[in-house]
C-alpha cells in the first residue's frame, strides 16, 4: 500500500540479505520502531500508537506466529524490547518477513484513521538503518 512503508520494510529485508545476525536485524527493527513511535506519538498520541502496534501485532500473528510471544500486556509505549527479543530468536529471514508483515499491518491501520497521504508523509521522516549500519543500496540514512 505505501510506498513509504515498502521503503522501510525493504531496507530491512536488504539488511537481512547481506547480514545474517538476527539480533542485529531485530535490534534495526526494533529501532525502526522507537523511531515511528517517536514520529506518530505528537500526531496521534502515545495511547494511539500502542493501541494501533497491539491491534497489528494481533491481526499479524496468524501468519507470523512467533509475534504471538511478545506480551501486549508488557509493553511500555514506545518500548519495543520485547519485539527485539522474539525477533532476534528467528532467522534473519524470518525477522524481515515477520516485521515487514507487522509493519504493513500497522500502516493500513494508520492509513484508514489519518488518511494515506498523511502516513506517506509521516513515515518519510523515518530513517530505519542506524548511521553506524551497512550501506543498503536504494536507502537513505
Amino acid at each position: 500500500m505505501e510506498s513509504e512503508a515498502r521503503r522501510i520494510q525493504a531496507t530491512i529485508a536488504d539488511l537481512a540479505a547481506i547480514d545474517a545476525d538476527a539480533q542485529r536485524i531485530a535490534e534495526v527493527a526494533a529501532s525502526t520502531w522507537r523511531e515511528i513511535y517517536a514520529v506518530l506519538s505528537p500526531v496521534i498520541g502515545p495511547g494511539g500508537v500502542t493501541a494501533l502496534y497491539q491491534r497489528s501485532l494481533y491481526m499479524t500473528r496468524v501468519a507470523h506466529p512467533c509475534l504471538a510471544s511478545v506480551r501486549e500486556d508488557a509493553l511500555r509505549p514506545g518500548e519495543f524490547a520485547a519485539l527485539q527479543q522474539v525477533l532476534s530468536q528467528q532467522t534473519s529471514t524470518h525477522v524481515a518477513a515477520a516485521n515487514g508483515a507487522l509493519l504493513l499491518t500497522f500502516c493500513d491501520l494508520l492509513g484508514s484513521l489519518i488518511s494515506v497521504s498523511l502516513t506517506e508523509r509521516l513515515l518519510r521522516s523515518v530513517h530505519n538503518l542506524p548511521a553506524d549500519g551497512p550501506a543498503v543500496p536504494g536507502t537513505r540514512g
